[in-house]
């Protein structure tokens, strides 16, 4: 039974909406009244047009008054066309959270006032007086009809200008002024098509008007089921009613009226037609409102998905910037109040690794409620992972960021968690919100994994750095092009006899804005961007196409090493592009060496352990760099099969007064021969460094003490000049 009247009771429209789907059915319904006062002013236009030929021209030349003829002939014509002109300039100014502009605001105001003056007319009218065709009854409907449409008139012009003073003057939108404006129009085209139909019925003609207006009614402007149903109902047994003889109490009998010696009356048969017609239009009124009811559901749907992250509820990155491009514009000027932050979470990966990625998914939405919390007054939103945007006031700010910060780390007590936040302060309200955010970023990762540290605001020096940075990425393929990518050789030497037996390519970016960068400056920066794979086959290309100029010039050549990185192996088929270099420069396998950084074989990677199969099956020497620059792993000795360990110079950091460090240099050296690979040491830069490692039993050696990086001019004048020795020795 329950269930049943929750079906009666959606299908009359009694269900709660939500406030999207009243403005969805209300914007509609605003629309749906635009067209229809734009016909209604069409057609007045048209009689006006049409009474003025026939009527007011040929009588004003028979001599009777202007003024006269304009009131009993025009006059009810114009009242219509300045209601459809004042609805349908209400409707278009419309337009849900924007304000009226001073234009529309005269508009309207003009309009809405013009609509009031003209209910003056009223008594101007000639109203219909009782004869042999017009019953008293009859001329009393047709009376109140017309005194009712001049009273809507004036409701619609009030309407109009309080809804213009209150938008404009006070910035508020009177929804219930929006509603009367639109319900007044629907009474006066009921109202018009009453008083039209009731004269012409009774003159033997079609009430076309009448049918003509509550098809306007119920199939243009759509109310909840229960509504239609009252405002058809009402209208249609009022019309049917007025065309009845009342006898007192609830009696009504057929009207007959002798128009011109003929007796007409209202049959039953009319009755039926009228019943059938109401049913009729209603089931149409229900179907059109439901369906325009899912129409705001999809609606609804659609455009959630479009602003909202599907996870966390918060705004996505991309309505987020929309929302604060807007907001900035209107700051005005207290835009310096204002402040970009974005939210890192400290130890996230960990807390995914322990805990998984279901309870994952809901710390990132615990962490969302907390920021919408904090941030209440604000707008925040989610740009993607852990990371968080909120725009917001500098006010308070800290306490906040605390406030925050404790809700983050309260939240698991096994984990370390907190949060880092990077700040953007606003200039101007030109800004682009991405920008902004993405300094706010910048900031934030400055102070990445300090756990002391939750709060770093962008600044003048870090200004420069990230304008670099932002030329870096939108460069580094002008740079390939245009050649300012170019390989720097550093000398690698044999330890015992210190003669030149190979070198390691390293990348110079020789820029026209910024002169020379240096790898610390931009290899970071392409990595986080994943751009690093088109530096990395630049510098192979020049040091192949190198090695082939001083094979045809008849130079001394030595190994090049060619530094790989893991996401070589992710962004491009590295082993592919490697040996297709071979091939197209003729080039010896024994004059390239492959050197992958530890740090990139830490984690179980089969692609690259793939890539890595390869390399040594094509016959290419295999290199493991910086061993020991992170948390080594012996395993990765054991898995793999590497020709050479190069030893991190950190290593050699004070060596001479560190026993601890020589024998661990020691132990690595004795370890590698054992397993029967070769080692190489980087960042000598003393002769007591080369002295040591030579007495325990390095092979090679490679630092300042040596040669720093040389571009290629230099490294071969050096070879010339005696001061490079090349060794006859490979292995």
């Amino acid at each position: 039974m329950k269930r049943a009247f929750g079906f009666i009771a959606r299908v009359l429209g009694f269900e709660k909406l939500s406030k999207y789907e009243s403005d969805y059915l209300h914007d509609a319904n605003i629309r749906s009244c635009s067209y229809m006062s734009f016909i209604v002013v069409l057609i007045e236009l048209w009689m006006l047009i049409r009474q003025t030929q026939t009527k007011i021209i040929p009588k004003y030349q028979a001599g009777e008054p202007l003024f006269d003829l304009l009131v009993r002939y025009t006059s009810k014509y114009w009242l219509f066309m300045l209601i459809g002109t004042g609805l349908m300039m209400f409707c278009l100014f419309y337009k849900r959270g924007r304000r009226l502009s001073k234009r529309q605001f005269i508009a309207l105001v003009a309009i809405g006032s013009a609509c009031m003056l003209y209910t003056a007319v009223l008594g101007l009218e000639t109203f219909t007086a009782t004869s042999e065709a017009i019953t008293p009854v009859m001329a009393g409907i047709m009376n109140v009809m017309l005194v009712s449409v001049y009273v809507f008139l004036f409701v619609i012009g009030a309407a109009i200008v309080m809804y213009a003073l209150f938008d404009r003057l006070k910035n508020k939108k009177i929804v219930l002024l929006e509603h009367v404006a639109i319900i007044a129009f629907t009474l006066v085209c009921l109202a018009f098509g009453i008083f039209v139909s009731y004269s012409d019925f009774w003159g033997g003609k079609e009430i076309i008007c009448f049918l003509t207006m509550v098809l306007y009614v119920g199939c243009l402007l759509i109310y909840r089921p229960y509504v239609t149903i009252l405002i058809l109902g009402l209208s249609f047994l009022g019309f049917h009613r007025v065309l009845l003889t009342y006898q007192g109490g609830l009696s009504f009998q057929q009207q007959e009226v002798v128009i011109s010696g003929v007796t007409r009356h209202f049959i039953s048969g009319d009755s039926v037609n009228y019943v059938t017609f109401f049913i009729s239009l209603t089931t149409i009124c229900f179907a059109m409102y439901h369906g325009r009811l899912n129409e705001a559901r999809n609606s609804k749907a659609l455009e959630k998905s479009a602003k909202e992250d599907p996870l966390t509820g918060l705004y996505n990155y991309g309505y987020f910037s929309e929302l604060a491009e807007e907001s900035i514009r209107h700051f005005a000027g207290d835009i310096q109040q204002n402040v970009f932050l974005f939210f890192d979470v400290h130890n996230f990966k960990a807390f995914n690794d322990q805990r998984g990625f279901e309870a994952g998914d809901k710390f990132l939405i615990a962490i969302a409620k907390y920021i919408s919390e904090v941030f209440s007054d604000s707008l925040c939103g989610r740009q993607a992972d852990d990371h968080f945007v909120v725009l917001t006031r500098k006010e308070g700010l800290e306490q906040k960021l605390d406030k925050l910060n404790e809700l983050v780390h309260g939240y698991d007590d096994e984990i370390l968690l907190g949060i880092n936040c990077g700040a953007y302060h606003l200039n101007s309200s030109d800004e682009d919100p991405r920008i902004s955010i993405d300094r706010a970023r910048y900031a934030a990762q400055l102070i990445k994994n300090r756990f002391q540290t939750i709060y770093s605001e962008y600044d003048k020096t870090m200004s420069e750095a990230y304008h670099k940075r932002l030329y870096i990425i939108n460069n580094i393929d002008n740079a390939v092009k245009n050649g300012w990518i170019v390989p720097f050789y550093q000398p690698v030497v044999w330890s015992e006899t210190e003669e030149l037996c190979g070198c390691e390519a390293l990348a110079r970016w020789m820029d026209p804005v910024y002169g020379q960068l240096y790898p610390n400056e931009f290899i970071p920066v392409l990595e986080e961007y994943r751009l690093i794979h088109k530096l990395d086959s630049c510098i192979y290309e020049s040091a192949f196409r190198d090695i082939r100029q001083a094979l045809d010039a008849g130079r001394p050549v030595v190994p090049v090493s060619l530094n790989f990185s893991r996401l070589d192996f992710e962004l491009m088929d590295a082993v592919a592009v490697l040996d297709n270099l071979a091939a197209k420069y003729n080039i010896s396998k024994d004059l390239v060496h492959v050197e992958v950084t530890e740090s990139a074989l830490m984690d179980n990677y089969t692609k690259l352990d793939e890539a890595l199969d390869r390399i040594k099956a094509l016959g290419y020497s295999l290199w493991l760099d910086d061993f020991g620059s992170g948390y080594s792993s012996l395993n990765v000795l054991k898995d793999y099969q590497f020709d050479v360990v190069k030893i991190d110079m950190r290593f050699l950091s004070n060596l001479e007064n560190s026993e601890k460090s020589r024998t661990l240099i020691d132990c690595i050296v004795q370890m590698a021969n054992r397993i029967n690979m070769s080692t190489l040491t980087e960042g000598v830069e003393t002769r007591a460094h080369a002295d040591f490692l030579r007495q325990i039993g390095c092979d090679r050696l490679q630092g300042y003490l040596f040669s720093r990086p040389l571009s290629k001019e230099a490294f071969y004048e050096r070879i010339d000049k005696g001061e490079l020795i090349v060794s006859d020795k490979r292995h």
